[in-house]
């Protein structure tokens, strides 16, 4: 017997394509399904087509397979609108307004990383006759209702559990296909990041201080925002929609709720950087405000700085230095700095770019010449390597075990989803 594929729980989410769905939204061109009183259109599921298709480089031609492929779909569609309806029933599950703000701000970036630059991404947004605040609007429920989907699966799979005696019964039974342990490097690594110097720190403020003064002055707030800050919400005037307390970090949230509606805050300082904050409403224990974000980044001689002293410890690697020494003195990562640098193995196939490329050639004990990540310069240090090989069930127990609970909760989800069609009124119409 062959082992399912699809192991993980599916959650149908923001799956389908920003710029095909941001036109076919907009179509009444046919219904493909009714679950309880909510609709799927069929232009919904041909955008989700047309993203599998792209992505996985379907032969079109093949009418069987794009029917099949479009009837699971459309399932998967179906039991997405049915957890979705369920979640909003638990009045359990909290979602706040940043949670939203958060979620959304990373959706947009990684569909902008998607194109060469954010010019080429706005490009595309004015060709389908979107800004990106109208974009931001129109997927923002979406980010909702992904969020309550998730909190509401993890709290109903969360009690799932698995006993050894069920982990042995799955492994003798999928031991012919299941995945191999892949080939694997343990790594030791010296990060130096480039922080924002004092001085690039104070030419900051100074500046947040000339942006504070218009601000105070009478110049509208939201263009104020969308010129100068450097987050995500910029493209929205700023607005971080509604929030309580213990939703923000404490000095933010602080000051914000030291305003008055209409009020303008002090600098804040957070981990962040500095900001501008105004009350634009308030209510009991909630207040919605916009902010204007000048963020903490290194400047270029901040970074050549960095650079410098990376290139001083190899150095003094190179002539003989202990590694792990140096990594308790110098690095940057609290996690890894007082246990010799070791964050631990990694599948070969799974390593960065960047470390790929620094650590070929490499054997064990061996370090690498400075290399640049997005999270600064690190050294890397081989400190162990393994070939790939079967998952043996005593050396590898635990990824069995976790492999095996996925199996389980899989198989749970698609009884729960088995009872849940039967409460509801499903029409399937293609």
């Amino acid at each position: 017997m062959k082992l399912n594929d699809k192991l993980t729980i599916l959650i149908f989410g923001l799956w389908l394509s920003l710029f095909a769905g941001a036109r076919t939204q907009e179509v009444l061109d046919g219904i493909a399904a009714t679950v309880d009183d909510r609709i799927i259109l069929i232009s919904e599921v041909q955008s989700q087509l047309q993203l599998l298709t792209m992505e996985s480089n379907v032969d079109l031609s093949n009418k069987a397979l794009i029917d099949s492929l479009s009837h699971e779909i459309l399932k998967q569609m179906v039991d997405d609108k049915l957890i979705l309806i369920e979640a909003e029933k638990d009045t359990t599950i909290k979602v706040t307004g940043r949670e939203i703000e958060d979620a959304l701000n990373s959706h947009i970036e990684r569909i902008k990383r998607q194109f060469p630059s954010e010019e080429v991404f706005l490009s595309q947004l004015t060709s389908e006759g979107l800004t990106l605040k109208e974009l931001r609007s129109r997927y923002k429920d979406e980010v909702k209702n992904q969020l309550y989907k998730e909190r509401f699966l993890d709290k109903r799979l969360s009690s799932i559990t698995i006993s050894s005696g069920e982990v042995k019964q799955f492994y003798n039974e999928f031991v012919d296909s299941l995945p191999q342990r892949p080939a694997g490097v343990q790594i030791a690594h010296i990060l130096i990041t480039a922080s924002p110097s004092q001085s690039t720190r104070d030419s900051l403020l100074a500046f947040a201080g000339l942006i504070l003064d218009k601000a105070r002055s009478g110049e509208d707030f939201g263009l104020l925002a969308k010129t100068y800050s450097a987050d995500g919400s910029a493209s929205n005037g700023g607005d971080l929609g509604w929030f309580g307390h213990g939703d923000m970090v404490a000095d933010f949230e602080k000051a914000a709720f030291e305003l008055s509606p209409g009020g303008v805050s002090d600098i804040v300082e957070t981990q962040f950087g500095y900001h501008i904050i105004k009350c634009t409403e308030k209510q009991d224990d909630s207040i919605k405000v916009s902010h204007i974000l000048f963020k903490f980044e290194p400047t270029e001689d901040d970074i050549q700085q960095s650079k410098i002293l990376c290139d001083s410890l190899y150095t003094a690697l190179i002539n003989g230095a202990d590694f792990s020494q140096l990594a308790a003195a110098f690095s940057d990562d609290e996690n890894s700095a007082t246990s010799a640098g070791n964050i631990g193995w990694y599948a070969a196939d799974e390593l960065s770019d960047e470390f790929s490329k620094a650590l070929a050639g490499l054997e064990i004990g061996e370090i690498s010449r400075p290399v640049l990540s997005q999270f600064g310069y690190h050294i890397l240090k081989i400190l162990d390597k393994k070939d790939a090989r079967p998952l043996d069930f005593k050396e590898d127990y635990n990824d069995i075990e976790a492999i095996a609970k996925r199996f389980k909760t899989q198989k749970e989800l698609e009884k729960w989803l088995a009872d849940v069609h039967s409460r509801y009124f499903i029409d399937i119409k293609m």
